[in-house]
């Protein structure tokens, strides 16, 4: 035990263990002092002045203090680096559209003049399924009068109705044949079918239009007074739950696509970077072909609407492709800029840290590839480095900070 004390104090003489405050050429200009110190007690005290103001330099102006209770406030989060697989990203433009099934257009049921039934109706309007929406008038035309057809098929139904009954009567008593009331109740169900679609789709002023699914009224194709033709399509109502995403690259990148990964989106407006699993998507497919037109591959992808994206809008695409190469990556919210210069927070000790500039490789919106400037095994800080920015620039301003005296 004694021997283990002795040793332990001979490696601390020495300067054989390390701390977060000395290093190798510390020891060695401490070593340079003794020796001169013999020979010149004035000329060290000048130079030991300047190692002095060159501690502080090097910890005032790279290393910052940073207290684990002030972490805790800000929510400081740390990341070991790690080598991981980076593949190629290609960025582009994609809009955000309905997906196939996801929306369906309501169609005029006869001719006539449009007439909304609710004048607060309007795009974004949300509807349920069967409700009314439209009624289309058309007593006054000559043509396609909506009011007399169901005048004429009500009687019908009525009088096939009274028939079928009567015989059903009759057969019981063995006065009418099976094979008549057999021919009176297809009559009957006839007749039944063409009421019950007239009346279900149009009232006594006209035909009715009704949301043919639950959603959201996505566009009205028609103004209210407007002549429409049986047929025409009136309103499309969505329900806004899947869309797709549809993004155009350049055809060098064809031969990556079959390699694609994920993608991940970011909305202009918003800071955040979307994965394709938060977004509940898949690939669906890209395109094979290209059009003389538009000489671009589509790539489409499936996703889940959470309240973010808007049809119809453009967002960008960051296509990640699956890579075979490792590379040193950060999240993107470690990184800081200063005057076009990127920056990350490297943990040096407990409550330290040291402000390093890195080289930038690509990014898929959630990492980038740090291309020099880490190591694997360091630790960063991953979310909160603006934080630690702050603290530096607040100690930058005492005049103090960091002088020994």
């Amino acid at each position: 035990m004694k021997k283990i004390v002795y040793f332990l104090a001979l490696a601390l003489t020495i300067g054989l263990v390390p701390s977060c405050h000395h290093n190798e050429h510390d020891h060695e200009h401490v070593h340079n002092h003794d020796h001169e110190h013999e020979h010149d007690h004035e000329h060290n005290h000048e130079h030991d002045h300047d190692h002095e103001h060159h501690h502080h330099d090097h910890h005032g102006v790279n290393v910052i203090q940073f207290s684990e209770s002030q972490a805790k406030k800000v929510g400081l989060a740390l990341e070991k680096i790690e080598l991981r697989s980076f593949g190629q990203v290609i960025k582009s433009s994609a809009q955000v559209m309905p997906s196939q099934g996801d929306e369906r257009e309501a169609a005029a049921t006869a001719s006539g003049i449009v007439k909304f039934t609710n004048h607060n109706l309007v795009e974004g309007t949300a509807v349920k399924a069967g409700q009314m929406l439209f009624e289309i008038e058309s007593s006054g035309m000559v043509d396609n009068n909506v009011s007399v057809r169901l005048q004429e098929v009500t009687a019908q139904y009525n009088a096939a109705k009274t028939a079928y009954e009567r015989k059903r009567q009759l057969a019981e008593d063995k006065i009418v044949s099976q094979a008549d009331l057999e021919q009176a109740l297809a009559t009957y169900e006839s007749a039944k079918a063409a009421y019950d679609n007239l009346k279900g789709n149009f009232s006594q002023r006209g035909a009715v239009v009704r949301a043919p699914i639950s959603g959201y009224v996505q566009q009205i194709h028609v103004s209210n007074g407007a002549f429409v033709e049986a047929g025409q399509s009136v309103v499309t109502v969505s329900q806004n739950k899947d869309l797709q995403l549809r993004a155009e690259v350049q055809p060098r990148y064809y031969s990556c696509l079959k390699n694609i990964e994920t993608v991940n989106v970011q909305i202009p407006g918003d800071n955040h970077v979307y994965t394709l699993k938060e977004l509940g998507g898949a690939l669906i497919s890209y395109g094979k072909a290209t059009d003389t037109d538009c000489p671009l591959v589509p790539v489409v992808f499936r996703v889940r609407n959470t309240g973010h994206l808007l049809s119809g809008s453009f967002v960008t695409a960051y296509i990640v492709t699956r890579g075979s190469q490792e590379v040193i990556t950060v999240p993107q919210t470690a990184l800081v800029e200063e005057m076009g210069n990127f920056f990350v927070f490297v943990k040096v000790c407990d409550e330290e840290y040291e402000k390093r500039l890195v080289t930038l490789g690509s990014t898929d919106g959630v990492r980038t590839e740090i291309t020099s400037g880490l190591s694997a095994g360091e630790t960063v800080v991953s979310r909160g480095a603006s934080m630690v920015r702050l603290a530096q620039n607040s100690a930058a301003l005492d005049p103090h900070a960091g002088h020994v005296h």
